[in-house]
């Protein structure tokens, strides 16, 4: 009843023994989420600024002041590096390596349909997702590409492989038309943790490393980092998350939460 044309016989290629139910999960509207923050940022004094490239940053004596911009200069005693698949490039213009490395994360939605998917449907064996939006459109999803890159490019590759793991859930929506496919980036860490807090340049915080998961915890870390802002303490409840933890030896192993069961 929860997920119709699930295919649940023993004959199927993988089949379902069992599941975890999460009456609680489900799925964002990213786009209006987004909307309504930057709404309220401005509306308490916060200036936007779209389209801006951040080209430099400005350092003296150890210490940030402030960055370039494709459009300017821009004068800030604190600057906080909250850039996901580009964190690297942005830490590389301060100076400051991290332990990153990108991967492209692929996604694939097909034309839209009568609703009959009400949950999220993942699969840790086929390492496959399945949603439907509002439309009706069934979304696809899986675990990020094993190699390193840059490219925002869907490939066929992954449509492919995608469609052949979705089937064996779902044969039944094997007519179902791909309608577009889409790639993001992700900063993968070596424990599949967050960096968080300070670095060596006194003002330059980071607030990466968050690979596929970092959308559901980004209002308390972007409290915590507020917090950390505003007052130059790390807060108790990031400080596992320091990026001296690699040197140190005190890893956070995460790899459950990043893989495509999160």
């Amino acid at each position: 009843r929860l997920v119709p044309y699930l295919d649940v016989s023993p004959e199927a290629r993988y089949p379902v023994l069992g599941a975890l139910y999460h009456p609680p999960g489900g799925t964002i509207r990213h786009d209006a989420v987004n909307w309504g923050y930057a709404r309220a940022a401005e509306h308490l004094g916060v200036h936007i600024h779209q389209y801006t490239e951040v080209t430099a940053v400005h350092i003296e004596s150890d210490r940030v002041t402030g960055v370039s911009t494709n459009r300017g200069d821009i004068s800030a005693p604190v600057v906080v590096n909250c850039t996901a698949g580009w964190a690297s490039t942005v830490c590389d213009l301060a100076g400051v390596r991290l332990p990153l490395i990108t991967h492209p994360l692929q996604a694939a939605v097909t034309e839209p349909v009568k609703v009959f998917l009400k949950a999220v449907v993942v699969s840790g064996s086929l390492h496959v997702y399945v949603s439907q939006t509002d439309r009706g459109e069934l979304v696809f999803g899986a675990s990020v590409d094993p190699y390193p890159s840059y490219s925002m490019r869907g490939s066929l590759e992954f449509t492919e492989e995608l469609a052949g793991h979705v089937l064996e859930l779902m044969p039944s929506i094997a007519k179902l038309r791909v309608l577009r496919q889409w790639a993001g980036l992700c900063d993968m860490t070596p424990d599949y943790s967050p960096i968080m807090g300070v670095t060596p340049v006194d003002g330059f915080l980071v607030d990466v490393g968050w690979g596929t998961y970092g959308y559901k915890a980004g209002p308390v870390a972007g409290e915590a980092m507020a917090e950390l802002v505003a007052t130059g303490k790390t807060p108790e409840i990031i400080s596992a998350f320091d990026l001296a933890r690699f040197a140190e030896g005190r890893l956070v192993g995460e790899k459950g939460a990043a893989a495509v069961g999160h």
